[in-house]
């Protein structure tokens, strides 16, 4: 049974936390959470929206199941909403009022620029940097200027669980002790003041884990993490990594969908259910969720992804380096085919690569775009690596057969972004009669005192017929 410390009204209260996750046009759900508490007083949590009560099912709640981080969740979704409509969530315990969050519901269909729908877009997010504190100035800069974003994607590697660095390249680390350090994590990250814990209730959100969610290189052994070296270990860490992922951004491992018409979304989570040595990338059920995607005729498809698919192979240096989705040649190959033989253009949102950059496939009839936003807040030691990687244009051509679907396209990268600093992307999808649209407006941290963003362009992203 989980150890609990007794907790009066105060305690209690700083122990809740609401965080909207996907909100659609007509449902939300919401993650609730208390931690520190005794079980049996789980009983005095009440939540309402907008003033309407909405059961927290007794049995909805699930405990963490380690010591390091006591705590217990549930998501629950409230539905008959209406588009296009603020909401504020409350959490209360005793009758007393002790947490809220805010959201947004969707609008029915895209608008045109006057309307747009607003996504921020970002991803690679550490604490440990000075720099993560700006996250919620960011936001409140934008709401100030009135470019409030509908949702949030977090496109990967929200908790670095494998940082410092050089902690886990000196030392070795016993399950215990993996265990206290993974939990720290997700606590300064969701948690603490200078973490999320301001950012994550105002709005909706929309995860992707990505190798630092888990490793850098996961779930193959990294050089420089001893400790995934030994199996034994490696086995521990990937599978208290996929607890608290799943615990805090939900099991991404299921590919979520949601539209606002023409705009088709589906979330893609590449690293859950990825196994060693290049084998796959997705679930049976993933890959059956992209067929159906793909295979939509009409409208936009919006693809997130938390490693870009305008990447070649690594040369198999994945025990120094991640693997690419291009080193899982199957899997690569077929999602690739998929955007190729598609009727209809795509727009890929990703991040991973610490740095940012717009890049498009045209073919004659469609074109893929793929929109980089890396890093929000860079791990440490990350601005030297930048040094010897640094930004890179989309390969000309990619890692694949000579005969494949994707190598009709013309690729180009628009070389007026590139950006290796911290910061986060604005992007505002709208619509001409059948032409979308997306304006990128990229926010660097270190100008968030200046009038203007660091870049902003148009571009056009397919027909929409």
């Amino acid at each position: 049974m989980l150890a609990v410390v007794a907790q009066g009204p105060a305690e209690f209260r700083s122990m809740l936390q609401l965080v909207p996750h996907l909100v659609t046009q007509r449902n939300a759900r919401l993650w609730l959470c208390a931690r520190g508490v005794d079980e049996s007083r789980l009983d005095s949590v009440a939540l309402e929206v907008n003033g309407v009560d909405v059961p927290v099912p007794r049995r909805g709640w699930r405990r963490l199941a380690n010591e390091s981080m006591p705590l217990y969740y549930q998501f629950i979704d409230k539905p008959t909403l209406t588009p296009e409509r603020a909401y504020t969530a409350t959490v209360r315990a005793a009758g007393d009022e002790q947490a809220q969050a805010r959201f947004t519901t969707l609008p029915e269909q895209l608008g045109d620029e006057t309307k747009p729908l607003r996504v921020l877009l970002s991803s690679c997010y550490f604490t440990g940097n000075k720099m993560s504190r700006l996250a919620a100035t960011l936001l409140s800069h934008l709401e100030r200027n009135d470019l409030r974003p509908h949702f949030r994607i977090w496109a990967g590697d929200q908790a670095y669980l494998d940082a410092p660095w050089y902690e886990f390249m000196v030392k070795t680390h016993s399950v215990a002790e993996l265990e206290r350090s993974h939990c720290a994590a997700y606590r300064r990250t969701w948690f603490d003041e200078q973490g999320l814990g301001a950012v994550l209730p105002n709005g909706a959100n929309v995860f992707c884990t990505d190798d630092h969610d888990l490793w850098n290189n996961a779930p193959d052994p990294n050089a420089v993490a001893r400790d995934t070296r030994k199996r034994v270990t490696r086995e521990a860490w990937l599978d208290l990594g996929r607890q608290l992922g799943s615990a805090f951004q939900g099991d991404t491992g299921v590919a979520q969908r949601f539209s606002v018409p023409p705009l088709d979304f589906l979330v893609l989570d590449a690293r859950v259910h990825r196994t060693e040595n290049c084998g796959s990338l997705f679930s049976p059920a993933q890959r059956a969720a992209v067929r159906d995607w793909a295979g939509q005729r009409n409208g936009l498809g919006v693809l997130v992804i938390g490693q870009p698919v305008f990447h070649s192979q690594t040369l198999k240096r994945g025990l120094n380096a991640d693997y690419h989705l291009a080193d899982y040649a199957a899997d690569y190959s077929e999602l690739m085919a998929q955007l190729g033989r598609a009727s209809r253009s795509t727009v890929v949102l990703s991040g991973d690569v610490h740095f940012s950059r717009v890049a498009s496939a045209a073919f004659p009839e469609k074109r893929v775009t793929e929109v980089i936003s890396s890093p929000l807040s860079m791990v440490a030691g990350g601005h030297a690596m930048a040094l010897l990687d640094g930004w890179l244009p989309a390969p000309a051509k990619m890692s694949l057969p000579t005969t494949h679907a994707f190598n009709r396209a013309s690729m180009q990268t628009d070389p007026a972004l590139q950006s290796t600093a911290e910061g986060a992307m604005l992007l505002e999808f709208y619509r001409r009669g059948q032409r979308a649209f997306c304006t990128v407006t990229h926010w660097r941290l270190k100008d968030l005192d200046r009038a203007q963003p660091y870049f902003r362009q148009e571009y056009f992203v397919g027909t929409i017929a």
